[in-house]
């Protein structure tokens, strides 16, 4: 005699199961995915532990005209503003959360971006690819 397994909704609590699993799975990636970031390119965000970054380097960039893109609640635009730590100031900075037009008007899509002779550049970019791209010689 073969014993008759519990039925929710016509699936078994074994079925139950799989589908719960399957569901903290989708979850899992999904949060994954959100904290390696949309629009960063893997490799690129260098930290300086320890170390301040020089105002020249900084002044220097945004001598060169670049101009960097993002919001106060991106997390990417965050690490981007914390490799230049107090000389961050002295960067040309558009927060398209208050200036929504201008990021309109820049075809601004992703943060953070980076306009550098009239390039996009999206995602994290570390100090020595903002150094190549703008021709400052990084110096910590």
């Amino acid at each position: 005699m073969s014993k008759k397994k519990k039925e929710v909704l016509g699936v078994t609590t074994q079925g139950w199961v799989q589908i719960a699993v399957i569901c903290v799975a989708v979850l899992f990636a999904f949060f994954l995915t959100l904290s390696v970031g949309y629009g960063s390119e893997s490799g690129t965000t260098t930290t300086y532990s320890g170390q301040t970054l020089t105002s020249e380097f900084a002044t220097c960039i945004t001598e060169s005209g670049a101009v960097f893109y993002g919001t106060d609640w991106c997390s990417h635009c965050q690490d981007q503003k914390g490799l230049f730590g107090e000389h961050f100031e002295e960067i040309t900075f558009v927060n398209c959360d208050e200036s929504r037009d201008l990021c309109v008007l820049a075809g601004i899509e992703a943060y953070p971006t980076w306009i550098i002779d009239g390039k996009k550049h999206l995602g994290a970019k570390s100090l020595e690819h903002l150094g190549s791209l703008t021709g400052c010689e990084v110096e910590v």
